[in-house]
């Protein structure tokens, strides 16, 4: 089957000659650095991603793009050794072969691993314009070596797909630490190279969320995780200035029953001691 589809686009390929030039472009190891631009344009978004600083998150989800990619290649060695395929032209003398015959064995491509590998860590990136055009160029990369005649459709499908399994099942194991990797480096002198400051994260509460006081304009005050009192939401036209109280001043907020909460107000500072009535 392999072996037929092969010649069946070695066929297509002779009588498309118009085609070769572009094609053969896409089969040569130096296409391979449209992902290296990709990546490139990819990481000065994230760098610029807020007006401040960086997506240090995201950052670090580009750098595991490339190595993905690396160690998709490195995976593939031995598997190649393994399996020992042949290459299509030398199982078959008369195909036509458009570019520099390549040494070596056939299965997998390897040129299909790394742009198969790079395509699926951009999806993880949340770069999605470019995840989209890394998967075109993949694809084309992946018709070009059978279009070529340098490998067996099976070969370049092999290819993509082992990357894309190295790219996604390793992710999870690395991410962590590339994170934090790239967050130390964001406080380091060496900040320039990822950016100072970080937005991919969701923000919670923490240290920077302290009391402020508050009149009766209105304001809600939000307080740290501990000093959380108790809170009634009250109808539109009821919501004078709102104080969520700590723990020792909870006593001056008294429940009231269902049918008696839209007279519940909550007083401004300056009249907590005196608790909550009725309107």
């Amino acid at each position: 089957m392999d072996k037929r589809l092969y010649l069946d686009v070695n066929r297509f390929a002779a009588r498309t000659a118009w085609a070769h030039g572009v094609v053969a472009f896409f089969a040569r190891p130096s296409a391979l650095v449209i992902f290296a631009v990709l990546l490139l344009v990819a990481l000065l978004r994230a760098r610029a991603a807020g007006l401040g600083g960086s997506d240090l998150d995201q950052v670090a989800t580009l750098i595991w793009v490339a190595l993905g990619a690396g160690l998709g290649y490195v995976v593939s060695l031995p598997v190649v050794h393994l399996v020992g395929r042949t290459r299509p032209f030398v199982a078959i003398p008369h195909a036509v072969v458009l570019i520099a015959r390549p040494a070596g064995f056939s299965f997998p491509n390897e040129h299909a691993v790394i742009a198969g590998a790079v395509a699926a860590g951009l999806w993880l990136s949340r770069a999605r314009l470019t995840a989209a055009l890394a998967t075109l160029i993949a694809i084309l990369i992946a018709w070009a070596v059978v279009y070529t005649g340098t490998a067996y459709p099976g070969d370049a499908a092999a290819g993509l797909l082992i990357g894309a399994i190295v790219s996604l099942v390793l992710y999870p194991l690395a991410i962590a630490s590339l994170r934090e990797g790239v967050h130390a480096l964001a406080r380091s002198p060496l900040k320039v190279l990822v950016g100072g400051s970080h937005h991919g994260r969701p923000a919670g509460p923490g240290p920077a969320a302290r009391p402020e006081p508050v009149g009766e304009s209105g304001a809600v005050r939000i307080l740290p995780p501990g000093e959380g009192g108790s809170v009634r939401i009250l109808p539109p036209g009821e919501g004078g200035s709102v104080r969520i109280l700590p723990q020792d001043e909870r006593a001056s907020l008294r429940a009231l029953p269902p049918d008696k909460t839209t007279s519940l107000r909550i007083l401004p500072p300056e009249d907590t001691g005196r608790g909550a009535g009725g309107t």
